[in-house]
């Protein structure tokens, strides 16, 4: 995850939603995947987790940005736990995996 603070996802500004800045926690030529701070019309901030993909118009053989799947709030998130859960299924399962595949090349 990139530690630098960003604000140029590709949120289309001018809609309700304003972008304040984030981070992203993956970043590729084809591939963004970021944790964003939004200002809603109303004033409303969030925190929103957002995954864009680098797609090519049918229409115009123009490549842009678009949102991928992802684009809810993260603010009830308890990224602690959340941390803590995935380490436990990176030791049940990403661990063994790597085990048993060394296994297999012994």
């Amino acid at each position: 995850m990139s530690e630098e603070f960003r604000k140029d996802y590709p949120i289309r500004e001018g809609g309700f939603l304003k972008q304040l800045g984030g981070f992203d926690i993956y970043r590729s030529p084809n591939l963004i995947m970021a944790i964003v701070a939004v200002e809603a019309e109303r004033g409303t901030r969030d925190i929103r987790f957002y995954r864009w993909r680098l797609r090519k118009d049918a229409q115009s053989g123009q490549e842009a940005w678009k949102v991928d799947l992802a684009r809810f709030s993260v603010g009830r998130f308890d990224f602690k736990d959340i941390a803590a859960k995935v380490e436990r299924l990176n030791h049940r399962f990403r661990d063994t995996q790597s085990k048993a595949e060394s296994s297999h090349h012994a």
